[in-house]
C-alpha cells in the first residue's frame, strides 16, 4: 500500500510538470510583439527613414501589439530590407521581452552624378538612385560615363580622406579625353588636374601653390590653375 501511494504521488508530479511545460509552451508559442526598435549604424545621411524601414518589417496591416513572434519570419524581413536599393545591411531580431530588432546599414553617397545620369555614387563604387526623402552635401560629378567611374571613385575617395581638400572641391567634371577638372568652393577658378594619376604628387604641388599663394596672390586674378605638370604648377590669370 504504502508503494502504492509513492507511485501515485510520482505520477501526479509527473503530469503536473508536464502541464506546466505545455501551458509555458502555449504562453511562449502566442507571445505577441510588444513594440519595434529600429536603430541606423550611420544616422549622418539616412536616405530611408524610419518609417519606411517599418512598413518594410512589418507587411501587413495588423499593429504591432498583435502580431505573434512565432509566426514573424525574421529572414524574410532582413531579405526585404536588404533588396531595398537605400540600405546596405540589416539585421533583424526579437529580443526575450518581445522587441522587434532591426539594425540597419544605409548605403552612403559620395558623389551625385549630374547630367544625364542623375544618380549617386555610393561607398561601394555603385550607382545608387537620388532618395525621395533625404538630399545629401556630396561633390558633383559632371561628365560621367561608365569608363569613368573607377577613376572617378578613386579620385573622390582620394578628396574626401583629406581635410583641406574635402573643403576646397565641390564639382569634378570629365571632358571627352577622359581629364578632370576641379572646380573649387568660394571661387571661380578652375583647377585642371588632367588623367586621374599621380594623386599624391599633383595635390602636394596644390597645396605648396596654395600657401604661396596666400601670400603674394590675389585669389580674385586666377583664371585656372594647371597641376598636369610634374615639376611644376602654371597658374593662368585673368
Amino acid at each position: 500500500m504504502h508503494n502504492l501511494k509513492n507511485i501515485i504521488k510520482l505520477l501526479l508530479a509527473i503530469s503536473l510538470v508536464i502541464s506546466l511545460y505545455a501551458f509555458a509552451s502555449s504562453r511562449y508559442k502566442n507571445r505577441k510583439l510588444k513594440d519595434i526598435s529600429i536603430t541606423f549604424t550611420d544616422y549622418s545621411d539616412p536616405l530611408i527613414s524610419e518609417k519606411n524601414v517599418n512598413k518594410l518589417l512589418i507587411q501587413n496591416n495588423d499593429t504591432v501589439k498583435n502580431l505573434i513572434i512565432e509566426n514573424l519570419d525574421l529572414k524574410k524581413s532582413e531579405e526585404r530590407l536588404v533588396q531595398n536599393v537605400m540600405i546596405r545591411d540589416a539585421e533583424v531580431s526579437v529580443s526575450i521581452d518581445g522587441l522587434l530588432k532591426a539594425v540597419v546599414q544605409p548605403r552612403k553617397p559620395i558623389a551625385r552624378i549630374m547630367g544625364q545620369t542623375n544618380a549617386y555614387l555610393d561607398q561601394d563604387n555603385l550607382i545608387m538612385p537620388l532618395s525621395k526623402e533625404h538630399t545629401v552635401n556630396v561633390p558633383l560629378i559632371y561628365g560621367y560615363s561608365k569608363s569613368v567611374q573607377n577613376k572617378a571613385f578613386e579620385l573622390i575617395n582620394f578628396i574626401k580622406n583629406d581635410a583641406l581638400l574635402k573643403a576646397s572641391f565641390t564639382q569634378i567634371v570629365f571632358d571627352k579625353q577622359d581629364e578632370v577638372s576641379l572646380e573649387v568652393r568660394a571661387f571661380d577658378f578652375k583647377v585642371r588636374l588632367g588623367k586621374v594619376e599621380k594623386l599624391e604628387h599633383k595635390m602636394m604641388n596644390y597645396k605648396a601653390f596654395l600657401a604661396k599663394m596666400q601670400k603674394d596672390t590675389a585669389w580674385s586674378e586666377i583664371q585656372s590653375i594647371d597641376l598636369r605638370f610634374d615639376n611644376q604648377v602654371v597658374v593662368i590669370k585673368k
